[in-house]
C-alpha cells in the first residue's frame, strides 16, 4: 500500500494556483494585443454579496456557507480599454474592485526581454516564440506563476517564474489597501 504525498503547496497557495491555471484555460485561445487583468474574489464572499449570483449557479445559503474560504473565482476586468502592452506599465494603472482578494495579470510577453526565475536560477529562454505568462498575487504578498513556451504542451509553474511582474502586481494589491 502507498500514502500519498503531501502536498507541496500550503492552502493559500494551492487556491491561487487552481485560479492561475483557470484564467489560462480561459484565455488560452485568445489574442493577447495587450495585457488582461483579473480579479481574484473569494468565491464564499463573492456568492455572500451577492445571492442572486449564487441563485444563478444553483448555491443555497448552506452551500454557500460551507464552500472552501480560500477558493478563488476569477473576473475579467477587461473592458477593451488596454492600451499599454508592457505589463509593467499595464500594472501601474491597475484598478481593484473592493471584493479582491488577489489580482492575476495574463500577457505574451517576447521571451528575450525577460528573465524568468525557476529551480534552475535566472535565465532567459528562447527567443523564437512568444511566452504566455499568467502571474497571479494574493494582497497577502503570495504569488504564483505560469508560462506557455508556445507551442510546447504544459507550462511551467512557480511562485514567482517573473519576479518583476510578481512584485509589481502585489505591490499594486497592497498599495489599495
Amino acid at each position: 500500500m502507498t500514502t500519498a504525498s503531501p502536498d507541496p503547496l500550503d492552502p493559500p497557495t494551492a487556491a491561487l494556483a487552481a485560479a492561475v491555471l483557470e484564467v489560462a484555460r480561459h484565455v488560452e485561445d485568445s489574442s493577447l494585443p495587450a495585457p488582461r487583468l483579473f480579479a481574484l474574489a473569494r468565491s464564499a464572499e463573492l456568492m455572500a454579496a451577492s445571492p442572486s449570483l449564487a441563485a444563478l449557479l444553483g448555491a443555497d445559503d448552506e452551500s454557500v456557507e460551507a464552500r472552501d474560504g480560500l477558493h478563488l473565482t476569477p473576473i475579467d476586468l477587461d473592458d477593451g480599454s488596454a492600451v499599454a502592452a508592457d505589463p509593467l506599465a499595464a500594472l501601474e494603472s491597475a484598478q481593484w474592485p473592493e471584493l479582491a482578494a488577489g489580482g492575476a495579470i495574463v500577457c505574451d510577453l517576447a521571451p528575450a526581454a525577460w528573465t524568468v526565475h525557476d529551480d534552475e536560477g535566472d535565465r532567459r529562454l528562447p527567443v523564437d516564440r512568444p511566452l504566455r505568462v499568467v502571474v497571479a498575487a494574493l494582497d497577502d504578498g503570495t504569488t504564483w506563476s505560469a508560462v506557455h513556451h508556445g507551442d510546447e504542451d504544459g507550462y511551467v509553474l512557480g511562485t514567482a517564474l517573473l519576479p518583476e511582474i510578481s512584485q509589481a502586481l502585489v505591490q499594486t494589491l497592497t498599495e489599495t489597501e
